[in-house]
């Protein structure tokens, strides 16, 4: 393990950070806060769950777009291919492999720059 790494792999996630007790509230201090205002517990836990079922719907919207992004990307190569196959059918080959080829660099070019760019 580095030095900057937690010893306890448990701690230092997202919802750690977002609920600083987790899953858990500390009983005593549940029961002070049912003591000067009842239902605040039952409120607590309504929102936890609130937020982890917002939290799941979040990573399938996330997962959905990514799935675009790939069905996107591959459905431009298929069009890139086709215009460079009309351009070689025209005897226009130089012109249907500057398209392919520029075209699909530029597409490549920019899901790396995504992927491996700038991460802060």
């Amino acid at each position: 393990m580095t030095e900057n790494a937690n010893e306890d792999p448990t701690l230092g996630g997202p919802q750690d950070t977002v609920v600083p007790w987790g899953d858990r509230l500390p009983v005593e201090q549940a029961k002070e806060w049912e003591a000067v205002r009842p239902g605040t517990v039952d409120w607590i836990l309504t929102e936890l769950q609130r937020e982890r079922e917002h939290r799941r719907r979040m990573e399938w919207v996330h997962t959905g777009l990514q799935a675009f992004g790939s069905l996107l990307g591959a459905g431009t190569v298929v069009g890139y291919i086709w215009v460079a196959t009309y351009f070689l059918a025209h005897d226009a080959a130089t012109q249907g492999a500057a398209i392919l080829g520029g075209g699909t660099a530029a597409l490549v070019g920019g899901f790396l720059g995504k992927r491996f760019g700038d991460r802060r």
